[in-house]
């Protein structure tokens, strides 16, 4: 057994991989803590996964950290160094708080589990990145592996040639303090939302702004590809990532765009100062779209390779994926479902699979719900919860899924908490908040009532295949990002689906195409009776708040929240008025 960690930078998680290569277990600190993007030492998850998998330390052939803890400390206090005395606070601040850095993963491991820290090992950052990948793609050599992220050890971004699972070369890579994630990251926090969470929403408004603005040849200026080094340079005295302990950029970036938003303030689009930071998020996602490009081009030209995989928090970026699969080079992009820090816990643990036999086995392709679920003893807790907060009115999966389809196409929407959860930050199905795909009452509702979100951010359509293919200019190159929801795409010229509320305003939808065998696609057969071919699907929680977990989690999140029907593996739920 193998158990990958990840923890101290962003989302905290654990992995377990057993010896023949099977993803066993997952699960995030966020989902337990219920801290969003919690990344404090996953001491919660470990102990989950060693319960439900009626294991301990002893069975565990290896921990793997996903980075290499002394490299990630002391190449930020390196810059820091270049820049004196500005960055005295952050030099001061990092050695203040060593004991919260990923350098004590030794001693927090020890702690939780004395003799299992003579287990541990480590990982290059990047490299589980690019495992998390291999992990998900049925394709194992020659592959150009492409990481961009915000720091990990000493680099921003990497590119590593993948002749096999056990042979894999970096060939490039980009260094702190250059980074192209940070830069995003910046414009996030200028644009009021928070870094590490807002990211998204940022892609969101970036399809209210103006192609042609002028905010994109400021941007430009900023960061932009060095064709004579074969690497991207920045202007750093727009950024304070790297010198300040509370500011990601500078007052000479207020002087280029104006006056920063204030986060305590909803953005609305009928607001003053909405063009004006919805110009400014275009010209971000346009950069970054256009140096990602740059990089999957300089990986083709040293690699030769026209598989890619694409990882790190900036492949979290589904806006990007589309022009990166238009490139002439491109056969296909692998995306793994949690291309973020938490889902390189994944590729730390096959890092110690891989390192641990000399005869290779083929790694089995995970599952995207690979979390346990102690569901019979939730409901055995949550018995008082259930019969003073609600009613069953469905009991039987065959019930309970037919009477969601009847409620669906009435307009109702559905929370739903079925089998395990996602590995991925994308709701899947099996906890997500779902509606009929063309009611545009009920998708408004859905979205700005029950999950409190700002106006300008979309819901996602799920469908099958076939519906897919009638509406949407599919990729061939993204056809398994579809399936986790990872990529947007472009609405066919003329289709219908320019009208419909699950698509965005620049005509692209982030739509999830539904695996054969899982509940979702068993939920849209069912409302096929009604003439219903696309639901909308958005993750079962409150904005703020980490998506729903469990079984207890869900009823929480209906009992505060204007929800009223909950489908669950106990049954269908109708909260009491």
């Amino acid at each position: 057994m193998f158990v990958g960690i990840s923890a101290y930078n962003h989302e905290s998680a654990v992995a377990l991989v057993n010896s023949d290569g099977e993803l066993i277990d997952y699960c995030k600190e966020e989902s337990l803590s219920r801290i969003k993007g919690d990344k404090t030492f996953p001491k919660r998850s470990l102990e989950k996964l060693f319960k439900d998998n009626k294991l301990n330390h002893q069975y565990i052939n290896k921990f793997i950290f996903y980075e290499r803890p002394l490299s990630a400390f002391l190449h930020p206090l390196k810059v820091a160094s270049k820049n004196l005395p500005t960055s005295i606070p952050l030099m001061t601040n990092q050695f203040r708080n060593f004991k919260k850095s990923s350098l004590i993963c030794f001693m927090d491991l020890s702690k939780t589990y004395p003799g299992s820290e003579n287990k541990l090992i480590y990982s290059d950052h990047h490299l589980s990145h690019t495992l998390t990948c291999l992990a998900y793609s049925d394709i194992t050599s020659d592959v150009c592996s492409i990481v961009v992220d915000g720091f990990g050890d000493r680099s921003t971004a990497s590119i590593h040639s993948v002749v096999s699972p056990e042979d894999i070369k970096e060939l490039w890579n980009l260094e702190y303090p250059f980074s192209l994630g940070l830069f995003y990251s910046a414009i996030t926090d200028f644009l009021g939302f928070a870094i590490n969470e807002g990211e998204y929403k940022v892609m969101g408004l970036a399809a209210f702004g103006n192609p042609k603005s002028e905010f994109i040849n400021v941007l430009e200026k900023l960061i932009y590809w060095d064709e004579k080094s074969k690497s991207l340079k920045s202007d750093m005295k727009y950024f304070k990532y790297h010198t300040s302990i509370t500011d990601s950029y500078s007052k000479e970036l207020v002087s280029l765009l104006g006056t920063p938003r204030n986060p305590f303030n909803q953005l609305l689009p009928d607001q003053p100062d909405f063009q004006r930071y919805a110009d400014i998020a275009k010209a971000a996602q346009y950069v970054t779209e256009k140096l990602l490009r740059k990089i999957f081009e300089y990986g083709y030209e040293i690699t030769g390779s026209k598989n890619f995989f694409f990882s790190g928090g900036v492949a979290m970026n589904s806006v990007s994926l589309k022009g990166l699969a238009e490139l002439p080079f491109v056969n296909k992009i692998i995306v793994p479902p949690s291309p973020g820090d938490a889902g390189a816990a994944i590729g730390a643990a096959y890092y110690g699979f891989i390192k641990n036999n000399s005869d290779l086995k083929p790694i089995k392709k995970p599952s995207l719900f690979p979390s346990i679920s102690n569901f019979d003893k939730q409901v055995n807790q949550a018995s008082k919860i259930i019969s003073t907060n609600f009613d069953v009115i469905a009991e039987g999966k065959e019930e309970a899924l037919n009477y969601c389809a009847k409620l669906i196409n009435q307009g109702e929407i559905i929370g739903t908490v079925i089998g395990n959860s996602e590995t991925g930050p994308r709701a899947l199905g099996n906890r997500s908040l779902i509606c009929d795909g063309k009611n545009h009452e009920a998708v408004k509702y859905l979205n700005t009532v029950i999950k409190n979100r700002s106006p300008f951010r979309p819901t996602a359509p799920v469908m099958t295949l076939d519906t897919a293919k009638k509406y949407y200019k599919l990729n061939d190159a993204l056809i398994e990002s579809y399936g986790s929801m990872t990529a947007t795409c472009d609405c066919l010229k003329n289709s219908e689906a320019l009208q419909f509320p699950v698509t965005h305003i620049d005509g692209t939808a982030r739509l999830q195409i539904a695996n054969q065998g899982s509940f979702i696609f068993s939920l849209l057969s069912l409302v096929s009776q009604y003439n219903i071919e696309i639901l909308a699907n958005s993750s079962l929680n409150i904005s703020g708040d980490p998506t729903c977990f469990d079984f207890i989690d869900g009823l929480l999140v209906c009992t505060n929240s204007s929800l009223e029907y909950l489908l669950t593996d106990y049954g269908l739920l109708r909260k009491k008025i």
